[in-house]
């Protein structure tokens, strides 16, 4: 039987989820309703991808009993209240990220999701391509013996006011700067030992650039940073082993190449979408491996996912409301 997916928001990423969703087998994944706050859009969109209901709230598409598991695409600002909202109704989620804008939100929404059973995910896209699963596979196997640092940064031009408008969740941090961190999450469990920060600041009190260096037990160090300032093509992620390197040279948190000891490179091909009108974000194809990850979780009755755990989600919003202490970044938002 098909995964039945509800879709809350009608955006751009909501966009590109639901191609890859359509390029999937229908005997696995169906797209059955989606929600907007302006019911007119809702209806635009559902039209665009052949879905039988549109909802112009929320809280209709939270009723709708037809659905296994509602993706949530709207503005990181409302990502507490709405997962909340479809937790409580009995809903499985899956978020993007950011999940919360702070400790507080995320703890808020684990909790729900534990208390009621369902099956709760964090949409770090990143975990799920095959990369990455090679990449701690290659750890694993002692290739490059103990990993004692990591570097990673994302550097992603933008100059819009909206970008940087605090009422919005605004700032570097929460749309880039949290690729970095959760990569260093992916290679050093648990909670770091300390957290140093220093960064840049718009007039309106959100981030532009920032340093982080995380200190975790065993002397092991991940060199973190990201800007909204220049980009350059300046995005990569490298791994330091006592026996050897792996290096992501661009687009780490979407990878389709690792490159290995001697200059070796391991190539992995994206998905194919037939249908690409209109995919907003590079490399979106990469949403596939997301979606079938949840259904297998379904399948398996997981109520986490194993490479985004509730453990991993708390980590990594700690050490982000920690940044955000130390670079003075005050939402007013969960």
């Amino acid at each position: 039987m098909a995964t039945r997916w509800g879709i809350c928001g009608a955006g751009k990423i909501s966009y590109d989820f639901c191609l890859c969703l359509k390029a999937l087998p229908k005997s696995e994944h169906e797209i059955v309703a989606v929600a907007a706050r302006d019911k007119k859009r809702a209806e635009e969109f559902a039209s665009r991808f052949d879905i039988f209901n549109s909802y112009g709230s929320y809280e209709e598409l939270a009723k709708d009993s037809n659905i296994d598991v509602i993706y949530i695409g709207t503005i990181h600002t409302n990502h507490v209240e709405s997962s909340l909202l479809f937790i409580n109704a009995g809903k499985n989620v899956l978020c993007e990220k950011p999940m919360s804008l702070s400790l507080e939100g995320c703890q808020r929404v684990l909790k729900a999701a534990k208390e009621k059973g369902v099956l709760f995910v964090d949409a770090f896209w990143s975990r799920h391509f095959p990369a990455y699963k090679f990449i701690l596979e290659h750890i694993k196997s002692g290739a490059i013996g103990e990993v004692v640092m990591m570097q990673a940064t994302f550097a992603s031009f933008r100059d819009d006011a909206i970008y940087f408008d605090m009422n919005r969740g605004g700032g570097a941090l929460m749309d880039i700067g949290c690729y970095p961190v959760q990569a260093a999450n992916l290679l050093f469990k648990g909670k770091p030992e300390s957290i140093v920060a220093q960064g840049s600041k718009a007039e309106s009190g959100a981030d532009k650039t920032a340093v982080i260096l995380l200190k975790y037990p065993g002397g092991k160090f991940a060199s973190l940073s990201y800007s909204a300032e220049t980009s350059n093509g300046a995005s990569h992620l490298t791994i330091y082993g006592s026996q050897g390197t792996i290096v992501v040279p661009d687009w780490f948190w979407c990878p389709t190449r690792v490159v290995l000891k001697e200059n070796q490179v391991k190539y992995f091909q994206l998905p194919d979408i037939q249908d690409m009108d209109g995919m907003t974000y590079s490399n979106s194809q990469g949403l596939t491996y997301e979606a079938k990850a949840v259904r297998d979780c379904l399948l398996k009755g997981l109520k986490e996912c194993p490479e985004i755990t509730h453990e991993d989600s708390e980590t990594i919003m700690y050490i982000l409301t920690e940044v955000q202490k130390q670079l003075g970044i005050k939402y007013n938002y969960p």
